[in-house]
C-alpha cells in the first residue's frame, strides 16, 4: 500500500472521529447540565446516570434514528442538530482534503462509530443495524457533498465540465432558476421563523401554565426552552404549511390550521403551549395566505429586472428588438418553471423530514400532510410567479409600444415640418437664381462676341 493511501485513510479516520467527538461533547455537556439541574430541583439522584446513553441516542436521533426515553417515543428529527452535524462533517472533510479515498475511509469509520453508539446505549432503539448504517451513511454523504461545494479545485472541475456540456443559454436559465429558488426558500424560511416567534409570544401564557402544571422550576424551564431550539426548523416548516393554508396535526389529538385550532388531551409538554389558535379575521387570514405568493413575486421581479436575464429595452424600437424581448420573456417563463420545480422538490424533502411521532397510538403522526401541503405551497408559488411574469410582460410590452409610437410620431413630425418645406423652397430658389445667372452670363457673352465680329 502506498504511503499516500495510508495517509488518506488516516485523514478520513481522523475526520470522522473528530466530527463525532466535536458534535457529541457539547451535546453531552448540555444534556448532563440539564439532567443535573432537573435532578437538583426535583430531588432525584439517578437522572445524571442517563447522560451517556441519552447523548448517544440523541446523536442517533439527529440522523433519523428513533428511540424511547421513559414513556416517550422520540421519532421527530431535531433538524437544527442535523444541519449542524452535516456542516461539521463538511468542515472536517474540508480540512482533511478533497480526495475520494479520504471521504470513503471516513464514511466507513463514521458508520462503525454509529454502530458502537447502538451497542453501548441502554435505551430502546427502534431501527435495526442496517437501517442505522444507511441513515448515518446518508448524513456523511450530505456532509461530503457540502465539502465538495466548498472545495475550490473540485468546484473548478465541475464548473469546467458544466460549461463544456451545457450551452450558454441553458446555463443562464438554470443558474437564474436556482438563484430564484434559493431566494424564495430563504424568504419562506424567514416567514416561518417570524410565524414561530409570533406563536411563542401569543402562547407564552399557555406555556407558563404547563410549566406550573408539571411543577417545573426556573432552571429546568430555561434549559428545556433552550433544548426546544433543536426542533425550531421543524416548527418553521410546520408554520410554512400553516401559512399556506394546509396546517399540521399532532396525532389525532390536535389539528391546527388558519381556520381550526383545537386540541384535546395533549400530553403536558411545554412546547405544545405555543401551538397556534385559529385566525378569526378573514382579512388577516387572506394577508397570511398571500405571504408565500408575495415572496415568490418579489424574487421573480428581482430576477427579471436584474442579472443576466434582465429586461433592457433598446433606444430604437425595431422588429429585431421586439423579437428579442419576446424571446427573453419565453426564457423568463422557462426560468420560473425551473425555479418552481426546485422549490417544490426542496419543500417535499423538508415536509417529509420534519414529520415524526411521539407514540404509537394517538401521537403516532405529528407534522404536516405532505400531499396537502405541497398542493397549497405549489398554489402560492404558481400565483406569485404567474403574477410577476404577467405584470413584467405587460409593462415591457407597454414601454416598447409607447417608445415605438413616440418614435413614429417624431419621424412624421420631422417629415411634415414647415421648416423642411422652407429649406426645400430656399434650395429651389437658390438653384433657380444660379441658373438665371448662368443664362444671363451666357447671353452677355454671346452679345459681346457678335459685336466684336461686326
Amino acid at each position: 500500500m502506498k504511503k499516500t493511501s495510508v495517509t488518506s485513510i488516516l485523514k478520513g479516520t481522523l475526520a470522522a472521529a473528530s466530527a463525532l467527538f466535536i458534535y457529541a461533547l457539547p451535546l453531552g455537556c448540555f444534556i448532563a447540565l440539564t439532567l443535573l439541574v432537573v435532578s437538583m430541583e426535583e430531588g432525584s439522584d439517578n437522572l445524571t446516570a442517563l447522560t451517556v446513553p441519552l447523548t448517544e441516542s440523541t446523536v442517533l436521533l439527529s440522523q433519523g434514528v428513533p428511540f424511547t426515553f421513559g414513556t416517550i417515543r422520540m421519532a421527530i428529527i431535531p433538524l437544527m442538530l442535523t444541519v449542524l452535524l452535516i456542516a461539521l462533517i463538511a468542515q472536517c472533510l474540508a480540512k482533511a482534503g478533497p480526495k475520494a479515498d479520504v471521504w470513503l475511509s471516513g464514511l466507513l469509520v463514521w458508520v462503525l462509530l454509529n454502530q458502537f453508539c447502538i451497542r453501548f446505549t441502554n435505551l430502546q432503539i427502534h431501527d435495526d443495524a442496517m437501517t442505522i448504517a444507511g441513515k448515518s451513511a446518508l448524513v456523511w454523504l450530505l456532509g461530503a457533498a457540502l465539502a465538495v461545494i466548498r472545495s475550490g479545485p473540485a468546484v473548478g472541475k465541475l464548473r469546467g465540465l458544466w460549461c463544456k456540456l451545457i450551452p450558454q443559454a441553458a446555463r443562464s436559465i438554470m443558474v437564474v432558476a436556482a438563484v430564484v429558488a434559493g431566494g424564495v426558500i430563504a424568504l419562506m424560511l424567514l416567514i416561518g421563523l417570524v410565524t414561530v416567534i409570533v406563536w411563542a409570544v401569543n402562547g407564552n401564557a399557555a406555556m407558563v401554565r404547563i410549566f406550573d402544571l408539571i411543577n417545573m422550576r426556573t432552571g429546568s424551564r430555561a434549559l428545556t426552552s433552550i433544548a426546544y431550539l433543536a426542533w425550531l426548523p421543524n416548527l418553521m416548516v410546520w408554520a410554512i404549511s400553516w401559512i399556506a393554508g394546509a396546517g399540521f396535526t399532532v396525532g389525532d389529538l390536535g389539528t391546527f390550521t388558519l381556520w381550526i385550532g383545537q386540541s384535546s388531551k395533549l400530553p403536558p409538554l411545554p412546547l405544545f403551549g405555543i401551538l397556534p389558535q385559529s385566525v378569526t379575521d378573514a382579512n388577516t387570514r387572506m394577508m397570511l395566505q398571500m405571504c408565500i405568493p408575495a415572496a415568490c413575486a418579489l424574487v421573480a421581479f428581482a430576477a427579471m429586472l436584474f442579472g443576466p436575464l434582465a429586461i433592457r429595452v433598446a433606444k430604437q424600437a425595431d422588429r429585431d428588438e421586439g423579437r428579442r424581448l419576446i424571446f427573453l420573456m419565453v426564457r423568463h417563463a422557462l426560468m420560473l418553471c425551473g425555479a418552481a420545480m426546485i422549490i417544490l422538490l426542496l419543500s417535499w424533502g423538508a415536509f417529509c423530514v420534519s414529520n415524526g411521532s411521539l407514540g404509537k397510538r394517538h401521537l403516532a403522526g405529528i407534522g404536516v400532510d405532505v400531499v396537502t401541503s405541497m398542493r397549497m405551497v405549489g398554489l402560492g408559488i404558481r400565483q406569485g410567479f404567474i403574477t410577476a411574469w404577467l405584470v413584467t410582460s405587460a409593462i415591457t410590452a407597454l414601454v416598447y409600444a409607447l417608445r415605438r409610437l413616440l418614435m413614429s410620431a417624431k419621424k412624421e413630425k420631422e417629415d411634415s415640418s414647415p421648416e423642411s418645406d422652407e429649406s426645400d423652397s430656399e434650395k429651389i430658389s437658390l438653384q433657380t437664381t444660379a441658373r438665371e445667372e448662368n443664362d444671363d452670363s451666357k447671353s452677355s457673352n454671346q452679345e459681346g462676341t457678335g459685336l466684336g465680329l461686326s
